[in-house]
């Protein structure tokens, strides 16, 4: 059985689809925790509407960065011993659990469960779909396993097997790693949780199945709103890199640090707002080719650095 947490920040149009997502489920066998962070937009009063007696309103007073608090909460109030998550701005297809269920069937052992999803925009207009990258390059193995090594190198290469509405824990594992990183950062704590969990977790199983939709465009989101900051990730990947001798995984670990790194500069630029200069923020020696590139155009005017962002952000699905 699957303990569902939405966190909730003023979301009001877009919550009775996500919140319907859940509903809809082919699988019957959960409960839905919504944690309000202190909206003021009327996206309490509507969770509170709700009647299924699967549900269940938390509220906290103040609003917490990135919903990390929210999801903390909703871990503390979760009964059942698989947590799974979902944005207040996104949503599931009915078979989403179901598929969750048949990978912890096919791989017991499993701390972490993962599934694909799709990105949509405002403006595809055509109904298209984008299915995210690590799917696009894994889809053919199927249902397969995968280990931090696995994890660090698709994410270095900016196909990340994990996102938000696609992955499922083991509750004692997230309660173990210290769940989400509250108070720590505005941005990158999904990543970091994530990072924690697989390194400490140690196993996790992947479908293809697309079973979720990440909307892109949608009101109040942290991509769009915060600058840029190094993230929480910064400081995990150094405790854990000194916590072991292996060599290709500290390495693994900084380049996956500076990919990171550089990802969000880029986000930062794409919005509009003036990310700085990355020298003295990323590790030289673990740089990748393209990574060097935008550190050095980093420093340079921001007209330039916008010609070199929509260099490196060129669309994936042409």
């Amino acid at each position: 059985m699957f303990s569902v947490i939405i966190p909730i920040y003023n979301k009001f149009p877009h919550l009775d689809r996500s919140i319907n997502s859940v509903l809809n489920q082919k699988f019957k066998e959960w409960e839905l925790l919504l944690v309000d962070d202190g909206s003021t937009d009327g996206s309490l009063e509507k969770a509170k509407t709700y009647s299924d007696n699967r549900i269940q309103v938390f509220q906290r007073n103040e609003p917490g960065p990135g919903g990390y608090a929210a999801r903390n909460l909703g871990i503390a109030k979760a009964k059942y011993d698989w947590a799974v998550f979902l944005d207040a701005d996104d949503e599931w297809l009915d078979n989403h659990l179901e598929t969750f269920f048949e990978l912890i069937k096919f791989q017991p052992k499993a701390k972490i469960i993962s599934s694909s999803w799709t990105d949509n925009f405002e403006e595809n207009k055509e109904g298209r779909f984008f299915p995210n990258s690590y799917h696009i390059k894994h889809k053919a193995r199927g249902v397969h396993e995968i280990e931090i090594k696995a994890y660090l190198k698709n994410s270095i290469m900016g196909a990340p097997p994990f996102w938000t509405g696609a992955v499922g824990f083991q509750k004692k594992l997230l309660k173990d790693i210290g769940g989400f990183p509250e108070g720590r950062c505005k941005r990158g704590g999904d990543v970091d949780t994530w990072l924690r969990a697989i390194f400490y977790g140690e196993l996790a199983i992947w479908s293809p199945e697309l079973t979720v939709v990440y909307h892109r465009d949608s009101v109040n989101m942290v991509t769009k709103v915060e600058g840029f900051e190094m993230g929480c990730e910064a400081t995990t990947v150094k405790h854990l890199a000194s916590s072991i001798t292996d060599k290709q995984i500290i390495r693994l670990l900084f380049q996956f640090l500076n990919a990171r790194i550089v990802s969000r500069w880029l986000q930062t630029l794409r919005v509009g707002r003036n990310p700085g200069s990355l020298w003295g923020k990323v590790k030289w020696k673990y740089l990748t080719r393209k990574g060097l590139v935008i550190t050095l155009s980093s420093i340079l005017p921001s007209t330039i650095s916008k010609r070199i962002y929509r260099w490196a952000s060129k669309a994936k699905y042409d």
